[in-house]
């Protein structure tokens, strides 16, 4: 089912929040981009329909995250397997996402040659396309590992555990926390900590290390996918 080499992927996680800590700074400091949330509104309330009831401000505290253009990422946490056959993990965090950008894409640049493909849950529709996007916004050009408008889909250079979870069927129910109890591995989820958590955590708390520690979670877990998959 997974044909590429434990060693010649990189596993890929993700965490971001919204690009301003509050709705009322962000119509502040990105008017402009302020006017594109609210022509959008509607979107959000039929793509979240339990979430309209809540005002515009909850809206953007809790789904700013998910889109590019009203989102920043704070932290990219990475892995690759040794000569061990150990996932030896790396992390980039910093409130400047500039700076975190240029070193994620300085990572994705030294495994382009070596014929790498990147692995993540949900990683082709949510985190390649978050961090191609939020790059380009930043002035950077992307790695040319992430696929771009005109990579075949045989071409793309990754492993969507999602997709292969979902075998096929469109919609169907595919988190990675339904996938790990299934398949008998541990789940990266707690009570304490949840993707729907980290705007609160980063913009009001500072939980950086608890934030990145979540990340790389992800990233272990995907690894104990994978690795799971390729031994049936």
């Amino acid at each position: 089912m997974i044909s590429q080499l434990l060693n010649k992927i990189l596993f890929i996680d993700i965490e971001t929040v919204g690009i301003s800590s509050t709705y009322k700074k962000f119509s502040s400091d990105y008017s402009e981009l302020d006017l594109q949330f609210v022509k959008y509104l509607d979107w959000f309330t039929k793509r979240f329909p339990e979430d309209s009831e809540l005002s515009i401000d909850q809206i953007f505290e809790s789904r700013a995250a998910l889109v590019p253009e009203f989102a920043k990422i704070i932290c990219v946490s990475a892995g690759v397997v040794d000569k061990e056959g150990e996932l030896k993990k790396m992390s980039y965090f910093n409130s400047d996402e500039k700076v975190l950008l240029e070193e994620v894409n300085k990572l994705l640049n030294r495994v382009n040659g070596p014929g790498f493909s990147i692995c993540g849950h949900n990683v082709k529709n949510f985190d390649i396309p978050m961090i191609a996007k939020r790059m380009m916004i930043n002035g950077i050009k992307p790695s040319s590992i992430l696929p771009s408008y005109d990579t075949k889909p045989w071409e793309i250079r990754a492993i969507d555990t999602k997709e292969i979870w979902q075998y096929g069927q469109f919609g169907a129910i595919s988190s990675l926390e339904l996938m790990c109890i299934s398949m008998g591995i541990p789940t990266p989820k707690s009570d304490e900590i949840s993707g729907d958590k980290i705007h609160h955590l980063f913009w009001n708390e500072n939980k950086y290390d608890l934030i990145k520690e979540y990340c790389e979670k992800d990233v272990d877990t995907v690894f104990e996918v994978v690795k799971k998959i390729k031994n049936l």
